[in-house]
């Protein structure tokens, strides 16, 4: 028998202590990163997903952004009429640089994938600004990663194979020895590859996109739960799609149609020490109601800066801040309330002081 030909390297494995490797210091990795969104918008039917990455379009039309600082590249895998009915919320001005990827299959979803990372990268080398990398309906990429798996693993489609495990389900009733019925469940053991379909969805797609350095949004609908320790408990639906999506985002909002009524709520915001519930956007763009909620929320010291969160991450104390001298104002108001609690504190004291002293009279007596 023929010994196996060494692969280059075998014999003597790299010594990876000893390879450089990229580095930035905290402040440099901070703001290279810390402007940069990665939003989920999640709900059922007709609660405005879609419309919520357009309303970032109208949203940077209305604070003067000019066209060529504008990109976005959005992987669609929903019907063509989802987004062309929205078209008219487009700024004429920024459509020539909007891109649609029409995918179907998980080859699909890769390719365009890393055709809209080119286009990003180059606007932002040209530019110095950020482009949005936009998945509709983020559940379908985990469809197709299991669909490609099922091509590859059983040279089925996965409609095909499920077809196939739920006859040989269905066969198993039918089967008396028991020797019979184990070999029976065999054929339901190609189903347990979780880790290679998650491979497929997660290392070499979306993961990927977490780590993209620009600006990311994705749409989902929903999926029903009934645990507790959800984040989404208190609404019973969560983001439909793999479940360590909610992982990948900053933030995550949740879009809902009541009557003739729109509403959104935010169920996850990194950096920020609140969160806000059912806000009404009807006839307004969600996307500028977004931002004036985390303004106000910064004004009243619920944001926390990511130098600050990467600080904390690495072990590393906050400096004490500096404290802003008071106006006259305030300065007479801490006066006032000086006075006020020496007051009280003097009449407490008195009070404790008779008291004690009419219980030793009693005891006296």
């Amino acid at each position: 028998m023929a010994l196996k030909k060494p692969i280059q390297g075998q014999s003597e494995p790299k010594d990876l202590w000893k390879e450089e490797a990229e580095t930035y210091t905290i402040e440099q990795f901070a703001k290279q990163t810390e402007n940069v969104e990665k939003i989920l918008w999640y709900g059922e039917s007709n609660s405005g997903k879609t419309r919520g990455y357009l309303d970032v379009l109208r949203y940077l039309k209305k604070i003067g952004t000019p066209p060529e600082k504008v990109c976005m590249c959005i992987i669609f895998s929903d019907r063509a009429t989802g987004i062309t009915k929205l078209y008219h919320l487009i700024p004429k001005e920024y459509v020539k640089n909007i891109y649609i990827f029409p995918v179907n299959d998980y080859e699909d979803l890769v390719k365009a994938t890393g055709n809209a990372e080119r286009i990003l990268l180059e606007h932002h080398k040209k530019t110095g600004t950020h482009g949005w990398l936009i998945s509709e309906l983020l559940e379908e990429s985990w469809r197709m990663a299991q669909d490609y798996y099922s091509r590859q693993a059983f040279g089925e489609t996965l409609a095909d194979l499920m077809s196939a495990k739920r006859r040989a389900i269905a066969d198993l009733k039918s089967v008396k020895s028991e020797d019979k019925k184990e070999s029976a469940y065999q054929v339901l053991e190609g189903w347990r590859d979780w880790t290679v379909i998650k491979f497929y969805h997660n290392f070499n797609w979306i993961d990927r996109i977490k780590k993209m350095p620009f600006n990311v949004g994705a749409t989902a609908e929903i999926r029903e739960i009934d645990n507790p320790d959800s984040i989404f408990y208190s609404v019973k639906v969560r983001p439909a799609g793999e479940k360590d999506n909610v992982h990948r985002f900053d933030t995550i909002i949740y879009k809902k149609h009541v009557g003739d009524k729109f509403y959104q709520r935010c169920f996850k915001l990194t950096g920020y020490s609140r969160l806000y519930s059912d806000i009404d956007i009807t006839d307004k763009n969600g996307y500028e109601v977004h931002q004036k909620t985390l303004k106000l929320f910064e004004s009243k010291g619920y944001k926390s800066s990511a130098i600050e969160e990467l600080e904390k991450e690495a072990g590393i104390p906050s400096p004490p801040k500096k404290e802003e001298p008071k106006t006259e104002k305030e300065q007479a108001q801490d006066i006032a309330k000086a006075t006020d609690k020496k007051m009280r504190e003097e009449a407490i004291t008195k009070t404790k002081e008779s008291k004690e002293s009419k219980e030793k009279v009693d005891w006296n007596l």
